[in-house]
C-alpha cells in the first residue's frame, strides 16, 4: 500500500513521541524533594532542607565521612543530580558513590565515586600517578573518578594510609572552565557493565573501562566528607536503569 508523504510524516512523528514517552517512563526520581524516603543513613550528617539533601554542617565539622545510601541496588544506569557547596574557602569535599556496599563496622562504603569539591594537592600525588603542577592551592576534584575501601586493597597505591585510588582525573583547564564553584553543577554518571563515564555540566570529564573483577551492582550513596565545617547540597536526583 502506498502512503503519501503527509501520512508518513504523521506516522514518523507518532513513533518519535512514543519512543520519547517510553524513554521518559524509565527515569525515576530518587529524591522526592521533602523526605529521605528510599534512603538510609546518619541523621547526624544529613537532613532535608529547601528542596535539597544537605550533608555536613557549617558550625560543627564531621569527625569522619558519612554516606546516605539508597535502599535499592542498581547495576547499569544513567544517574543525574545537581550538587553545590556552601563553602567559601574551597575546602569542601564530597562525592556520589555508586555500585557501593557498606563496609562492616565502619561508616565507609566500598565503591566507585564521582568526586567533587577540593583537596590538598599532596593527596593526589599520594593516591594516583598524577603530580599536580600547583602544589600550593586546593586541587579541584570535580569530575574525577575514585575507587575506595574494597576488601582487596591491591589496587590502592598507599592502602596503609587509606584504601583509595584516583582512576581518572580531568584536564585542569577543562574542569576549571566548566565548574561553577559557587553555584549548582550537574553531575551525570553512566555505568554499563565495565564502562563508566562522568560528565559535569554536559561535558565528559572521565571515561574508564574496568579490567578487574569488581562488583557491577550496588547502592547509590551521597557523601558528607569529614574535615572542616562546610555543607554539600544535593538535589534533582534521578536515575534511568539501562
Amino acid at each position: 500500500m502506498f502512503l503519501s508523504n503527509k501520512y508518513i510524516s504523521i506516522i514518523t512523528s507518532l513513533i518519535i513521541l512514543l519512543l520519547i514517552g517510553c524513554e521518559a517512563s524509565t527515569e525515576t526520581f530518587l529524591f522526592d524533594g521533602s523526605t529521605l524516603e528510599g534512603w538510609e543513613g546518619s541523621s547526624k550528617a544529613f537532613r532535608v532542607e529547601g528542596g535539597s539533601i544537605i550533608g555536613g554542617d557549617l558550625e560543627e565539622p564531621l569527625n569522619e565521612s558519612y554516606y546516605l545510601c539508597t535502599t535499592k541496588k542498581y547495576r547499569n544506569f544513567e544517574l543525574t543530580l545537581s550538587a553545590k557547596f556552601n563553602d567559601d574557602k574551597a575546602i569542601g569535599n564530597a562525592g556520589v558513590s555508586f555500585r557501593a556496599k557498606r563496609v562492616p563496622n565502619s561508616n565507609e562504603v566500598a565503591s566507585y565515586q564521582a568526586d567533587m569539591g577540593h583537596i590538598a594537592p599532596k593527596f593526589i600525588s599520594l593516591f594516583s600517578d598524577h603530580t599536580p603542577q600547583d602544589m600550593d592551592n586546593p586541587f579541584s576534584l570535580w569530575g574525577s573518578l575514585v575507587d575506595e575501601c574494597r576488601a582487596d586493597t591491591s589496587r590502592y597505591p598507599n592502602a596503609d594510609q587509606f584504601p583509595v585510588v584516583f582512576l581518572g582525573i580531568p584536564d585542569r583547564t577543562q574542569i576549571n572552565e566548566i565548574v561553577k564553584i559557587d553555584d549548582w553543577n550537574e553531575i551525570k554518571v553512566f555505568a554499563y557493565e565495565n564502562n563508566i563515564e562522568i560528565r559535569v555540566n554536559g561535558v565528559t570529564t572521565v571515561k574508564f573501562t574496568e579490567n578487574k573483577d569488581i562488583s557491577k551492582e550496588g547502592f547509590i550513596c551521597l557523601q558528607a566528607h569529614s574535615g572542616e565545617p562546610f555543607e554539600i547540597q544535593y538535589k534533582d536526583i534521578k536515575i534511568k536503569e539501562l
